[in-house]
This record gives C-alpha cells, structure tokens and sequence, in this order.
C-alpha cells in the first residue's frame, strides 16, 4: 500500500471578526429586541382593548348588536315588502299584457269584421246604384220614350255589375246583355215620329188655306172687273166644308190649333187614347175648314196611319233585369 503524501503547504490559521463589528452587532440585537418589544405591547394593548368583559361593555355590545339586528331585520322587511310590491305590480303588468293581447285580437276581429263589412256595403251600394240606373232607364222609356237616354243609363248599370266579382250576379249580368241588346235593336221613337208629323201638317196649313178660294188676276180692265166681282162673290166647291163666313173660319182655325196643341201634350205623356182623339178632330176640322184637294187627302191619309201608330215600345224584355235585381235583394234580406 501506498502512504500519503504529505501537504507540504502550512495550515491556514481562522480570521477573526475586528472588535467594530461586533459592536455593531451588539447595537443592532439591541434595536431589534426594543422594537420586538413595542411591538408586543402593542399588539397586547389591542387585545385588551377588543376583548373587553367587563360587564358594561358587553351590554354595550348586546344592545348595539340588538340595534344592529333590529336595523337588519327592518332592511329584511322593507325589501320583502318591495319584493312584494314588485310582484303585484308583475302580475299587474301581466295582465296588461294579456288584456292588451286580447284587445288587440279583439281590435284585429273588427278591423276583419269591419273590412268585411265594408266590403259588404260597396257591394249592397252598387247594386242600389244598378237598380237606380235601371230604373232611370225603363222611366226614360216608358215615360219620355228617350230610347238614347234608355240605352246608356243601361249601359252604365252593366258596366257597374261588370265590375262586381260576386258569382251570383252571373244570371243578372246575362239578363241586362239581353236587354240591352233588345233595346239597340229597337227603331226610332214613334213619339218623335209622330210629333214630327204633327209639325208637318202644321207647315202644309197656308198651302191649304190658299186653295179655298179660286181667283185669278189677269192684266188689263178685264182683270180689275174679275178682281171686283171677286171681291163680292166667292166660288167655292161643294162637299163637307161648311164653314164659309171669314170669323167661322177664324174660330175653325183656332179650334185647330187648339187640337194640335192637345196632340202634342198627349204624345208629351205617352197618352194613345187622347192622342187619337186630338187626330180624329183635326181631321174633322180639315175637312170642314179646307176644300178637297190632293194635298188635302195625302195629309189626311197620313193621320189615319199615325192614328194607327203605337206611342210607346212593346219591348218584353224591357224592366227583366230591373224585376231580377229587386227578387235578389229582398231575398238577401230575408236570409239575413
């Protein structure tokens, strides 16, 4: 075995702390201890002055947690209290909401009933609308015999029940294409046929009146004589006129007039009977007033034909559509 081999390097003597520092060492633990100290006392002053048991400061403490709890227990209150308020006024605010739901329902049921009815009325307005202009028309041609005014016032109610889309007006529409298509088919007024006849007569009376009396002028002396026996003497024809002196005839004439006249108010009213009579007395008047003639018995035979005429229009279809429209109506109303 091998020896160790010796250090010949010496051995290093301990360093020793200078005498300062172990003062300041000494200085130090000293203010440590003092502060360890204060501190201490510090910390026990605190602890006797928190947990105080003497009597009066422990009922100091009761009543001043009893107060505590008191206040407690009257914030405990008040918020249950206002808890409670805000419910009520939750259940109340729920049901406004539900009320203003069903009102709302309630308001959107009639803003529907009411569009329906409004939509029920335009359609109960133009169907009264129709029946008026139906009405209009069989007045104008019945009572005025106005074919023209007739034909549009029904055109006018087509036009009203062409814009209606309700499947039931289907068979009144078909009717009013009837009669209307009747209606245009129809000839001129009779009436103004027949008025325009009267006015005829009434322009062809001097023409009559000039051949009553026979006279010729001729030149010379010769024609001066025949002008003066003329003038003494009258020529006139024989036959059914018989009134010959000057204020008969006046008063004849004036009976005609008379009779034109009433001619013209019957036809005026669409009356046949007085019509014909007023033409059976201007006849009787014509032969008595003027002597025959060609002109006399072409005008004669044309009141005969107008006597003959119908004042107003046979139409069957006439007033169908106006009959139809009225029978739906008031069964409508019935159904109601």
């Amino acid at each position: 075995m091998s020896q160790p081999v010796p250090d010949p390097s010496p051995p290093i003597p301990p360093r020793r702390l200078p005498a300062a520092l172990w003062v300041l060492l000494a200085i130090a633990a000293l203010i440590a201890a003092l502060l360890g100290w204060r501190t201490w006392n510090s910390k026990v002053a605190v602890g006797d002055e928190v947990v105080d048991l003497r009597p009066e400061a422990l009922d100091a403490r009761l009543l001043q947690v009893e107060a505590e709890i008191t206040r407690l227990r009257r914030s405990q209150e008040s918020l249950n209290q206002k808890l409670t308020d805000t419910r009520a006024r939750t259940g109340l605010l729920r049901d406004e909401v539900l009320a203003t739901t069903q009102r709302s329902s309630l308001l959107e049921d009639s803003v529907r009933d009411l569009s329906s009815v409004r939509r029920d009325g335009v359609a109960v307005l133009r169907l009264d609308e129709v029946e008026l202009l139906l009405t209009l028309a069989q007045q104008r041609l019945g009572l005025a015999g106005d074919l023209p005014g007739a034909i549009r016032a029904t055109e006018l109610a087509e036009g009203v029940l062409t814009s209606q889309s309700d499947p039931a007006l289907l068979d009144l529409r078909q009717t009013i294409a009837q009669e209307l298509s009747a209606l245009r088919a129809l000839p001129a007024n009779p009436a103004a046929q027949a008025a325009g006849e009267l006015d005829a007569l009434e322009a062809v009376l001097p023409k009559l009146d000039a051949g009553a009396v026979v006279s010729a002028a001729t030149p010379g002396e010769d024609g001066n004589i025949k002008r003066l026996i003329d003038s003494l003497v009258q020529v006139r024809r024989s036959g059914d006129q018989d009134l010959l002196s000057p204020a008969d005839r006046e008063t004849g004439k004036a009976a005609l007039g008379l009779e034109l006249a009433l001619a013209r108010s019957a036809l005026a009213q669409t009356d046949e009977a007085a019509f014909r009579r007023s033409l059976v007395h201007i006849d009787n008047w014509l032969q008595r007033l003027y002597p025959d003639s060609a002109l006399l018995r072409e005008r004669r035979a044309r009141l005969k034909r107008l006597g003959t005429l119908a004042l107003s229009y046979d139409l069957p279809v006439a007033g169908s559509t106006l009959q139809q429209l009225q029978d739906l109506q008031r069964s409508r109303r019935a159904s109601r």
